[in-house]
């Protein structure tokens, strides 16, 4: 006698492959003028298995729904009212973010190059408060936005502390006076005193960038 067993393929549940093939024809209908042809031949696809089988993998289904959200009216609606809404100051913003990320790797460094490169790339809603909206960020345009301490043609004097004592270029200067030359329009960093200037030693051909942070007022001589 044979003990092997006898393969036998799942039965379907018709109620529920007929809901799900409804669901995938209504997400195709209502996303006919948005879906991209990757997606209109996944729905395809899908149709047919859900035809056959009456259930998707969980990768389809995963797939699936992002899919379906997207075509959701409600969300399509948000989206075209963040699009209309779209002005100079979150391009402005999301520029300096993207900036940000570019000067500080390795996050959101995809979005950041093509918010670049693209000036007609709106990012979603959901990226744009994730790319700008975060601590990190606003501290950074804080500190862009706050006035200089020290402006281009005023001496100051660099500070004699731990940082300017194990930077290099600094070392040697402890407790001179230098001239300021410029200082930079952004701020891409969030740490405090983070503005960047460029400085003269006096009798030096060179200039150097340092933040605010590693200088302090001159004394009148």
């Amino acid at each position: 006698m044979s003990y092997a067993r006898t393969y036998r393929k799942p039965s379907k549940n018709t109620a529920e492959t007929n809901k799900l093939v409804g669901r995938i024809e209504k997400v195709a209908a209502r996303g006919v003028k948005t879906l991209t042809d990757w997606e209109r031949g996944f729905l395809e696809s899908l149709l047919t298995s859900a035809k056959k089988w009456g259930r998707l993998t969980e990768r389809q289904s995963d797939t699936f729904k992002r899919i379906e959200h997207n075509t959701n009216p409600e969300v399509v609606s948000a989206r075209n009212n963040w699009v209309n809404d779209w002005n100079d100051d979150k391009r402005a913003n999301v520029l300096f973010a993207a900036e940000y990320y570019k000067q500080n790797p390795p996050y959101f460094a995809g979005p950041a190059e093509r918010i670049l490169t693209d000036p007609d790339y709106i990012p979603t809603e959901k990226l744009y408060r994730k790319m700008v909206e975060n601590k990190y960020v606003t501290r950074a345009m804080s500190n862009t936005a706050t006035k200089p301490l020290y402006m281009p043609g005023h001496f100051a004097t660099v500070r004699n502390n731990y940082s300017t004592q194990t930077i290099r270029d600094l070392h040697a200067l402890r407790d001179k006076r230098v001239l300021v030359i410029s200082v930079d329009k952004q701020t891409l960093s969030a740490t405090k005193g983070s503005k960047r200037y460029t400085i003269l030693p006096i009798g030096a051909t060179d200039t150097i960038v340092v933040e605010e942070r590693h200088l302090k007022k001159a004394k009148k001589s």
